[in-house]
């Protein structure tokens, strides 16, 4: 859906001091020198509908956005305000102070959008991040499907196993977000038996290494991950201290070099 329907999709009104269809239409037409002299001539008596018009012109530069930005009758149109945070020519101070009257739905979708200056989008990262413990979990595993980075990182350790199942879903996680997450103590067992069992993340040799160092991982997903190690891994995790007894007796239970090598060095020690 365009910027302007989804204002219009939220009940925004459009008032408009008689222009049509055909005149919104040439007014996204004109050309750089007639579009100037439109805004000269025209800004201080705008509707909503020249607005968006205006702010949909190819010709549209930094100095025009200045100007509508700084039309207070303007930027309390909720649809203008969005067009402008998301406009790549806005002056950035216009756009990141906008984004704070900006709702959820579209913050979330602006972080994504690569056509959106950089420094904006970490102004949007910060905003939703502020506003993260105020959704509902519908809210968190909706957000989660679809967020960027900044919001992947903060819920990955949400309480909730159904917005991590929802992350694992998310095509912006990356690796080493889950990597992180499975050698951390803040992990859940129910998270980690579900990162052991994922269709595309299990197969990730790393995550499959710390899921095995993880104490926390319940001990049937940590076995599994063992036939998949390498021998070196293996006799390092034996030798591991901290690893249960129940998974150094798995590692023999293989009858590969890792456990007798492990046994061998024992007895060298001795």
């Amino acid at each position: 859906m365009t910027i302007d329907g989804i204002a219009r999709s939220r009940g925004a009104k459009f008032p408009s001091h008689g222009m049509s269809r055909s005149r919104l239409q040439e007014i996204r037409k004109y050309s750089r020198d007639r579009l100037s002299a439109f805004v000269d001539d025209e800004l201080a008596v705008l509707g909503e509908d020249e607005a968006l018009a205006l702010l949909a012109n190819p010709f549209v530069d930094t100095a025009v956005l200045q100007k509508v930005a700084n039309t207070p009758r303007l930027v309390a149109f909720y649809s203008v305000r969005l067009r402008l945070v998301a406009h790549r020519a806005t002056p950035q101070a216009h756009a990141v102070k906008l984004v704070h009257y900006l709702h959820w739905a579209d913050l979330l979708r602006l972080s994504m959008e690569v056509q959106v200056p950089a420094t904006t989008r970490r102004a949007i990262d910060t905003q939703l991040l502020q506003r993260l413990g105020k959704l509902s979990l519908g809210e968190k595993i909706g957000s989660a499907k679809r967020c960027s980075s900044a919001l992947i990182k903060a819920l990955l350790f949400d309480p909730d196993p159904k917005v991590f199942a929802a992350l694992l879903l998310n095509q912006r996680v990356r690796e080493d977000d889950l990597v992180h997450f499975a050698g951390s103590d803040r992990a859940s067992p129910e998270q980690l038996r579900m990162l052991a069992s994922d269709g595309k993340w299990s197969y990730r040799y790393a995550i499959r290494k710390a899921l095995v160092l993880n104490p926390l991982t319940p001990r049937a997903a940590a076995a599994s991950q063992l036939r998949f190690l390498s021998t070196r891994d293996l006799q390092q995790i034996h030798r591991n201290p901290a690893t249960s007894v129940y998974l150094r007796r798995c590692i023999e239970r293989l009858g590969g070099s890792a456990a007798k090598e492990t046994a061998s060095d024992r007895g060298d020690q001795a």
